[in-house]
């Protein structure tokens, strides 16, 4: 009989263990899954048909004494991105066995357009908050709390947003920080309760890990750029080899010969709120606000001002087509100084005046100053120069889908702003069939 280890905790292991346990009736296949903690336990679906749920912490020679007793085929690790430790033992642990591992990647939830910090470590977060002023909402876990406990007043200016737990309470106490500074709350977080957070605490900074979709990192962002607070992102160590969930959720079919059933969120979703599935397609399809022209870029002249990491991107790709572009920056990034030096674009290495707005078809302000922006923005409304304020997107003219070219064709993709995760997923679903579908052109 095969049977199948799952390391679960996280939403995708959640909802990839619903999927199963609704499918494999009569396969033979046998699922089980490992959670960290009988917390974790707690968080798992009702009613997991055939599924054997295992709690508590392991070691590698724990992981290997139990696939080794069970004989698994194949382990899934969808622990969190930023459980490294946790990873690697189970990774070493299949190797020792010799079973196959398999490892669930999520998305990164950064998205071009986000105007965040960004730190390689929580040292480098914490150290940062030591040389500002103001209270931070910290949204990282309590196992990486003791990073932030050399924070000057770190007991009287930082919130830590922490699971319901004695144990969890115990350890921050322990570090530090009152009880009054803790929140102690279950997620997932909307972004009204994230904003709602921010004001209470009186947060200038939120920080967080860059925990994808289904870590709730685009209801952070949007609670900041609502409430004005800087969201400081935590940015992963390493790229990670593995597979999506949607690639996952195939192999198992291909292998095990089961039909899968998706979108077991989504279908909550449906099935709490009442709504009619067709109702809702109908109000999907009213009327949109924003039209995807495709403009002719050719002898155009695109002013950029800024030259920091979403400058960048939009930069990078507005390379790819045929435009006179126009860099307006005190200071640059190297690879924004090499396309200049390389003749690809003019750089004007320079504080913004709106004389440098002259000749331009399109502009963009990306700078990390609000009021620098605003007044770009001011100076286009008076020229009737189409604008986008990369952290405005009510005082943008138009703003960057996501862009795939293959094989002579190019498609914008956008969810009009309102689902960077939906846009993402929809570009990436895309970019695949484009790639299977096309063949190479001569």
């Amino acid at each position: 009989m095969p049977n199948l280890l799952i390391f679960a905790g996280t939403t995708e292991g959640r909802e990839l263990l619903e999927a199963l346990s609704r499918s494999i009736g009569g396969s033979g296949l046998s699922v089980y899954a490992c959670v960290a903690t009988d917390y974790g336990k707690e968080l798992l679906p009702e009613g997991l048909a055939q599924v054997h749920v295992r709690a508590g912490r392991m070691t590698e020679q724990e992981m290997v004494d139990f696939m080794e007793e069970k004989r698994f085929d194949s382990v899934i690790d969808t622990t969190h991105p930023y459980a490294r430790l946790a990873s690697e033992n189970i990774r070493a642990a299949c190797k020792r066995v010799g079973c196959e591992y398999i490892r669930v990647l999520r998305p990164s939830g950064v998205e071009e357009k986000m105007d965040c910090l960004f730190f390689g470590s929580h040292e480098e977060a914490a150290h940062y908050l030591n040389e500002v002023e103001g209270n931070a909402l910290l949204t990282v876990g309590s196992k990486e709390l003791s990073r932030y406990t050399g924070v000057r007043d770190y007991q009287k200016r930082l919130f830590p947003r922490v699971l319901p737990m004695a144990e969890v309470v115990e350890s921050c106490c322990g570090l530090g920080f009152p009880g009054k500074q803790l929140i102690c709350m279950q997620g997932p977080f909307t972004a009204e309760l994230n904003a709602a957070m921010i004001r209470q605490t009186g947060a200038r900074y939120v920080v967080t890990k860059d925990s994808g979709e289904t870590g709730g990192f685009f209801e952070k962002y949007q609670a900041a750029v609502e409430t004005g607070a800087e969201l400081l992102v935590i940015g992963r160590e390493q790229e990670e080899e593995g597979i999506s969930p949607e690639d996952l959720l195939n192999r198992l079919e291909a292998v095990y010969h089961i039909t899968v059933e998706r979108h077991t969120a989504e279908r909550r979703q449906e099935e709490g709120s009442g709504a009619e599935p067709e109702a809702e397609r109908e109000q999907e399809q009213g009327l949109g606000q924003w039209f995807p022209f495709f403009i002719n870029l050719s002898e155009k002249t695109v002013v950029v001002i800024g030259a920091g990491k979403i400058a960048k991107r939009r930069i990078e790709t507005l390379l790819k087509f045929d435009c006179r572009l126009r860099v307006i920056a005190g200071s640059v990034l190297a690879e924004v100084a090499s396309y200049a030096e390389a003749g690809k674009l003019e750089l004007r290495m320079k504080a913004y005046e709106d004389s440098d707005l002259e000749g331009a078809d399109y502009v963009l302000a990306a700078t990390n100053d609000k009021q620098i922006n605003h007044k770009i923005y001011e100076s286009c409304r008076t020229a009737g120069v189409p604008v986008n304020v990369a952290d405005d997107k009510g005082k943008s003219d138009f703003y960057f889908p996501g862009i795939i070219r293959k094989n002579g064709i190019t498609v914008g993709v956008t969810a009009e702003g309102r689902d960077h995760a939906l846009a993402k997923k929809a570009t990436g679903a895309i970019r695949g069939c484009l790639e299977r579908e096309l063949e190479p052109m001569d």
